[in-house]
């Protein structure tokens, strides 16, 4: 709730580590590192970002302290956070769904706030409104999931607030008029349909795609600020393409920038260039040769979208790393959506799939892990999901050869 709101994500990620480092520290050493043992592999993974920071840095002879804190962040955060997360009552920890809940109104509020009543595109706090309506979305999908466990004792009303938020969440998510979040849609739907068992029910599952399909068109239709972005960011596509390959227009803006990137990226395709601020240099030479708009040069310095910022500043060892990021912990969550699993650590490995996917999915056209606090998001959410879709210890002792 923080992230999206007052902004103390970072701090909030200390305070969490530190509480759970206690945990460990509290606990028979055999007992957690017994628990983190499975979980060894997809540790020494997570410690690739800061091996492609630090090899970067090498390489260039710099050394720049945002990147490696970042990397730090999911290299030790990640291991600490789980372990203490494993060492927590399951049925205690599955309440950080009202943290969920409260970030999904909380949010909404700010951007009703922020649009006033001509329902203009909000400039919304902490993020700008792309990755905030993109964060805004994931907190949607993951209240809806949450409808698979039952956390009160009053399963209807549960369910009732649970469905209420959503709705609400949702309202608020296109009220930021964010075109990038649609694109994300199918593979949570896709998610959906796995969480309820119906991929082996072929009509079933298309059915249920087309149904969410129409409904997301349908919402998306319902916002004319909406309909009118996407029909100028095609426009614009066009003209960027074909007439103007340097005007300062949205979706214009982005296509330099990537090509930006790209370029980058064909000069340093090992080292990278060790850090953003050096992007802005690039830019500012391509401006030099008209190749970006003196706009871009000037108010830009990252190409919108994770994976071309990681080849470009860490070279491709960045964007394997970043790859890895993603798909490492998803591969493992997807493993857990079996329909052999039980449904309370189903649904977790539901949750962790979407934020993994999600995020790969935004990553596209916006910058999602821009700031300290998107990364330790992302940290601690997969963290709390390995945690919560972990086999319990009857399952462990069944799959166990004996």
């Amino acid at each position: 709730m923080l992230t999206l709101t007052v902004g103390w994500g970072s701090g909030l990620f200390y305070l969490l580590a530190f509480v759970c480092l206690c945990l460990i520290l509290t606990a028979p050493a055999p007992h957690w590192l017994q628990q983190l043992h499975p979980y060894r592999w997809l540790m020494l993974a997570l410690c690739l970002p800061l091996a492609a920071v630090l090899l970067s840095q090498a390489l260039n002879g710099h050394l720049e302290g945002p990147g490696i804190e970042r990397g730090l962040r999911v290299a030790l955060g990640f291991p600490c956070l789980l372990a203490g997360f494993l060492l927590i009552d399951r049925d205690r920890l599955r309440h950080f769904v009202w943290g969920v809940l409260a970030a999904g109104i909380g949010s909404t509020a700010i951007v009703c706030y922020l649009a006033g009543p001509t329902l203009e595109r909000p400039p919304t706090p902490q993020f700008n409104a792309v990755g905030y309506g993109n964060l805004m979305l994931l907190m949607t999908v993951l209240t809806l999931y949450s409808l698979g466990w039952q956390l009160t004792r009053h399963p209807r009303a549960e369910r009732a607030l649970k469905l209420a938020v959503a709705a609400i969440t949702c309202l608020g998510f296109v009220l930021t008029q964010t075109r990038t979040g649609w694109m994300a849609i199918p593979v949570f739907a896709a998610i959906g349909i796995a969480l309820a068992g119906w991929l082996h029910r072929p009509m079933r599952a298309l059915a249920a795609l087309l149904g969410i399909g129409l409904v997301a068109l349908a919402i998306g239709a319902s916002s004319p600020a909406l309909r009118e972005r996407v029909a100028q960011g095609v426009q614009e596509i066009h003209e960027c393409v074909t007439v103007a390959p340097t005007a300062d227009t949205s979706m214009c803006i982005r296509l330099q920038l990537w090509g930006a990137a790209w370029h980058t990226i064909k000069q340093s395709p090992w080292s990278g260039i060790d850090g953003e601020s050096t992007f802005s240099d690039k830019l500012r030479q391509l401006a030099a040769t008209g190749q970006v708009s003196s706009f871009v040069a000037r108010d830009f310095g990252e190409p919108h979208n994770d994976f071309l910022l990681a080849l470009a500043t860490n070279g491709v060892p960045g964007g394997i790393a970043l790859l890895i990021l993603y798909f490492a912990p998803a591969g493992l969550l997807a493993c857990r959506l079996r329909r052999n699993v039980p449904q309370a650590q189903r649904v977790a490995a539901a949750m962790g799939l979407a934020v993994c996917l999600g995020f790969a999915v935004f990553g596209v056209t916006e910058l999602m892990f821009r700031g300290m606090r998107t990364v330790s998001l992302y940290v601690t959410l997969i963290a709390l999901f390995t945690a919560l879709s972990a086999p319990g210890r009857e399952q462990t002792t069944a799959s166990t050869p004996r």
